[in-house]
């Protein structure tokens, strides 16, 4: 008799276990849709004029190293299932008074992003035109957000000095990263690295990576 009741006893311990694990809830992690506009750090096409043979951030050594494909693999670890896209938008950087959103950015708004990161900052140097980048880049915004109001958007500031215009702009309108604490170090730049001075000054492999975990960082907030 002792020895039938041990063993009804461990037949009842094995059956709640097997429930409890049954009963485990799944977890289920969000799946985000990212757009990343940028200029060309974020992407670059191949322009061999200047020595530049890649087709993607411009100055990482591989596609792998430069910050979006850094961003993408972070989010991929997150949910497999996560998307993130980028587009160069340097000509709203210099033509901001211009620049046409319907005809370059309507595909990328209409996939409706649940996270916008706004990389920008570099070629905005129309300082005496303030007023009216402001107004563009609220525009710009507003393209996004007016059939999308939840979208997340995260501004991420010039990795160039004196670019205190366009970094004050950015700042005010949503949660904002400054780069700023970069240029003290050159290593973060391509100096030496290649011939033209053009792209010399973009981010070095280094570089791309702390401009990644900057981005990673604040981004974890909004999730």
């Amino acid at each position: 008799m002792k020895n039938l009741f041990i063993f009804i006893l461990i037949i009842a311990a094995f059956t709640a276990c097997k429930k409890s694990v049954q009963s485990a809830p799944v977890v289920v992690l969000p799946l985000h849709n990212v757009l990343v506009l940028g200029n060309s750090i974020t992407y670059a096409p191949a322009n061999p004029s200047i020595g530049w043979n890649g087709s993607w951030g411009m100055a990482a050594s591989v596609a792998d190293s430069d910050y979006v494909h850094l961003l993408t693999v972070r989010f991929k670890s997150m949910n497999n299932a996560n998307k993130l896209i980028a587009k160069n938008i340097a000509q709203f950087e210099t033509n901001f008074d211009t620049y046409d959103f319907d005809l370059n950015l309507k595909s990328y708004r209409d996939a409706k992003p649940d996270i916008i990161i706004l990389r920008i900052g570099e070629n905005v140097t129309r300082n005496a035109d303030s007023v009216l980048f402001e107004e563009k880049y609220v525009a710009l915004i507003n393209y996004f957000t007016a059939a999308n109001p939840k979208v997340k958007i995260l501004a991420v500031g010039s990795v160039w000095p004196e670019r205190d215009m366009a970094n004050k702009v950015m700042s005010k309108y949503s949660t904002f990263i400054s780069l700023v604490s970069l240029q003290n170090d050159l290593s973060n730049f391509s100096f030496g690295l290649f011939p033209d001075p053009s792209i010399q000054s973009h981010p070095s492999d280094k570089g791309m990576r702390n401009i990644n975990d900057e981005i990673w960082t604040a981004v974890q907030t909004m999730l």
